[in-house]
């Protein structure tokens, strides 16, 4: 490698980029999330992880200098002056149109007018150079244009584009342009050309997933089916995201099987609850200047105040600009698109917040589950398998579940609840001090043997639907007969043996 070549680099440790980076380094690697560094008199190592992640170094030769001078590397302000030198390619390609179908972000940079006209390149991730170099992505021949003019980066919140120094300027209209953030359609002027940024965007198709979970999270109806499909695609991904849905619906839990299937699962996860008094809860401001990779569930974001909204969006920005390298995952309980477009919250943080909106289904949108959850939770109380019939099942498929998957559990577990025996201490003396001491009062007691468990489940079920019926219909028995389908002298006998208020006959 001479001292005056260029190389190209990816992100050190950067997943599924194995086989971009197995091309030759002296030339350009073209992946997603590549960035530029161009190095004089060094050597470059490419080390292949063990997960399938790449690492490229530089090891400075002695003499070796990093090109300062060059204005593309002063201006996008990305080197960290660490070895290796890392740049991070952390603006995601993936989003969610607002019917929530899955696209993958590109952007075609065309050439509208002077002596390049008709010609386009392609931007899928990363940054795009313009400029008359031959190292540019897009090269111009126009002589009013610089060496390395101007670069051009997919974002959250549309199309940065960024002038590099130029002699002549980059503008938008009558407005120079240093660093601004443009919508699709913008036309850019350099020199005697003129830049039209398009839309590129193409569907990515996301099939119902075979498998009946992701992580911890289960399910086998098609709606979770497809959700599983949905998060296979952008786990891997760096996009940010947000679950949306009701409390109680899973989505922490979602967020954790995420981060174990991204890459960063090697490294730490942390959390920042809006729901919080703001002294429980870690400053956002400590979060901005953490140095190591992690990644960051923002629970109930809806629930930031608007100087709140402030710091995230600055949280956001970190993030994108490469100073922060961290996956940002949010929940809401609601569509904070909509918020956002009317007013309700801070407009400029959506497409940052949001770039990939995930929807998790209420559970009573996917009964068919309930079975499968139910045998779940009890395996995981019990240690062991129930036997159950389809119909045990019955009255809790007729159950409604405001709190969701997590009102569930809660029920499982209460219907398995085992009252522990108060402990036998010794009447007096040292030995019921030393009995005290070492005795675990609160010790978890022995679950029931699985027939019991399940026949204690079902009894529990038909209590619980019964009370369900006899609150909702004030005790009414010709009404709760109509509802259960039980002739009135069964609906008294049932209401006494659940000891419900009811009539004697």
């Amino acid at each position: 490698m001479g001292r005056e070549s260029n190389l190209w680099m990816a992100f050190p440790g950067c997943h599924r980029y194995a086989e971009a980076c197995a091309t030759s380094v002296e030339g350009k690697i073209s992946s997603v999330g590549l960035s530029l560094l161009r190095v004089r008199g060094g050597e470059s190592a490419l080390n292949r992880g063990g997960d399938g992640g790449c690492d490229v170094k530089v090891i400075p030769q002695e003499g070796a200098e990093l090109l300062d001078s060059d204005l593309q590397v002063k201006a996008a302000g990305r080197v960290r002056s660490t070895n290796p030198l890392r740049f991070a390619p952390l603006t995601g390609i993936l989003m969610t149109d607002p019917a929530g179908a899955l696209l993958v972000r590109r952007v075609r940079v065309r050439v509208t007018s002077g002596p390049d006209r008709g010609r386009e390149a392609l931007l899928e991730a990363g940054t795009l150079l313009v400029g008359t170099h031959s190292d540019n992505d897009l090269i111009l021949r126009d002589p009013q244009v610089g060496k390395y003019h101007l670069e051009i980066a997919l974002v959250a919140g549309g199309i940065r584009v960024r002038d590099l120094g130029s002699e002549g300027g980059t503008y938008v209209g009558s407005t120079k342009v240093q660093h601004s953030v443009f919508p699709m359609g913008t036309e850019v002027s350099l020199g005697r050309s003129t830049l039209q940024l398009l839309s590129g965007d193409i569907p990515v198709p996301v099939a119902p997933s075979e498998r009946t979970g992701f992580g911890p999270v289960l399910g086998q109806s098609l709606s979770m089916r497809t959700l599983f499909a949905l998060l296979d695609r952008v786990a891997p991904a760096d996009a940010p995201l947000v679950l949306e849905g009701e409390s109680g619906t899973g989505r922490s839990l979602i967020a954790r099987a995420i981060h174990a299937s991204s890459r960063f699962a090697a490294s730490p996860m942390a959390s920042i609850d809006f729901r919080l008094p703001s002294h429980e809860r870690p400053t956002l401001s400590s979060l901005a200047q953490r140095t190591d990779t992690f990644t960051l569930l923002v629970d109930r974001i809806d629930k930031a105040t608007p100087a709140e909204q402030t710091a995230l969006l600055s949280l956001y920005e970190r993030r994108e600009e490469g100073v922060l390298d961290a996956r940002i995952i949010a929940t809401s309980n609601i569509d904070i698109r909509r918020e956002g477009a009317e007013g309700r919250f801070r407009k400029e943080l959506v497409p940052h917040a949001a770039a990939v909106r995930i929807l998790v289904p209420a559970l009573r949108a996917r009964a068919e589950d309930i079975p499968l959850l139910v045998r779940q939770f009890a395996r995981e109380v019990c240690g062991a398998e129930l036997d159950f019939e389809n119909h045990d099942f019955d009255r809790l498929l007729a159950r409604d579940y405001p709190g969701n998957v997590r009102e569930l559990r809660q029920l499982i577990g209460k219907a398995l609840q085992v009252d522990a025996p108060p402990p036998q201490l010794p009447k007096s003396g040292l030995a019921r001090a030393r009995a005290a001491l070492v005795m675990p009062l609160n010790a978890r007691p022995k679950p029931p043997p699985p027939k019991v468990a399940r026949d204690r489940l079902v009894e529990f079920f038909e209590r619980d639907h019964v009370e369900q019926a006899h609150k909702r219909l004030n005790g009414n028995v010709a009404e709760i007969g109509r509802a259960l389908g039980l002739p009135r002298r069964e609906v008294i006998k049932t209401l006494k043996r659940f000891s419900l208020p009811c009539p004697d006959r």
